[in-house]
């Protein structure tokens, strides 16, 4: 077996690297102005809103839950077809995740289900963009509206992804993004809270760093400040390192994109008709950053088998969150994500994939298993 094809593969430039060792010759490795640069950044890329930085994207939808009054006893309708750092917070809130169905054509949240699980109890839904594929945001906020609650979105996996022609990041109250080592864009580890409220950022701004208004603080004559901490705060703050690698890893977004985005047409092209495989719904209305390309293939464990075998790492990335005891154990009532989970598995796409790898991952996926 000659060919190694990895599932993921992070993407530093080599001007992320010359950063890092500036920021290592100064005096600021913490959190400094490189942060603030980054976060406007962000904005201006991404063309949303209000961006803070953090150092993980589970802080970042602590925080969210935290701004929306998620208390002990509270419950939040949640995606169980996730990586487990955005149902974690909700733990971490003393709150209770209730799991909603899915869509076994998209692996996102069904709006369909959510409705009957509300209860006086609810504070929130949180949904997570699968792949990269945004939810169904139109009928999501619409239930949220309707009986009083947020929409957070997990777009740790969408990046670049759009909606009705809208930015993610632009669209709900509070979305979080990852910057983990295999995500789009990497810092390392390291996450952004996006908010469409000025005064949501900023309270998010004084929670991230202890309860600390590290703006409003006044220097006092002895070389400290004189201020009062009023609200509970975390240690959630990004450091100037990490702002570093991501400032740079901004300039390779777009063709970081484009590449993703060829990827996935080649493989919705080819195997469209492959016998046995079969391919998530596509839509007009949004655009995917393709973070993975998921397909449900029958006779799973044999497809995985034929991958390896040929040199290809594939995935089914994040399993069931009910699985697992500390969510409550396997629930009986998500018909849909039962059966998606029996046979979804994912594909590879990052930036160092060639062309001929992309070819040769076709070629033996149509070649059978």
């Amino acid at each position: 077996m000659s060919k190694s094809i990895v599932m993921f593969h992070p993407y530093v430039s080599d001007g992320a690297i010359k950063r890092v060792t500036d920021v290592l010759h100064s005096r600021w490795i913490g959190q400094g102005s490189l942060v603030d640069d980054f976060e406007r950044a962000l904005e201006d890329q991404l063309n949303v809103p209000h961006v803070l930085a953090v150092n993980t994207s589970s802080s970042a939808l602590r925080l969210a839950l935290s701004l929306v009054d998620v208390k002990p006893g509270d419950e939040v309708i949640t995606t169980p077809m996730t990586c487990t750092l955005t149902n974690h917070p909700i733990l971490e809130q003393f709150a209770v995740p209730v799991f909603s169905d899915i869509q076994y054509d998209s692996g996102n949240i069904d709006p369909n289900d959510i409705e009957h699980r509300i209860t006086s109890r609810t504070k929130a839904i949180v949904c997570t963009h699968w792949g990269g594929t945004p939810c169904d945001l139109s009928e999501l906020l619409e239930i949220a509206d309707r009986h009083g609650l947020d929409v957070i979105e997990d777009a740790s996996e969408a990046m670049g992804a759009s909606y009705k022609g809208k930015p993610i990041g632009a669209i709900s109250r509070f979305t979080a993004f990852s910057f983990q080592a295999i995500q789009i864009i990497t810092t390392g580890e390291g996450g952004a809270l996006c908010t469409t409220n000025p005064e949501d950022c900023e309270r998010a701004r004084i929670q991230r760093w202890y309860g600390i208004d590290r703006k409003g603080r006044k220097p006092n004559g002895v070389g400290y400040y004189d201020f009062d901490i009023t609200v509970m705060g975390f240690g959630y703050h990004m450091t100037n390192l990490s702002a570093a690698i991501g400032l740079e890893s901004l300039n390779s977004l777009p063709s970081m994109l484009a590449r993703r985005k060829w990827v996935a047409s080649r493989y919705r092209s080819e195997l469209e008709k492959v016998s046995g495989l079969t391919l998530l719904k596509a839509t007009n209305d949004r655009e995917s950053s393709n973070h993975f390309f998921t397909v449900h293939v029958e006779r799973r464990d044999d497809f995985c088998r034929k991958m390896k075998d040929h040199g290809i790492e594939v995935s089914i990335v994040h399993y069931r969150n009910d699985a697992y005891t500390v969510f409550g154990g396997l629930r009986r009532d998500l018909p849909k994500l039962s059966k998606f989970a029996e046979s979804y598995v994912a594909l590879p796409s990052h930036m160092f994939l060639e062309p001929e790898d992309v070819e040769y991952i076709i070629k033996t996926i149509q070649s059978g298993w």
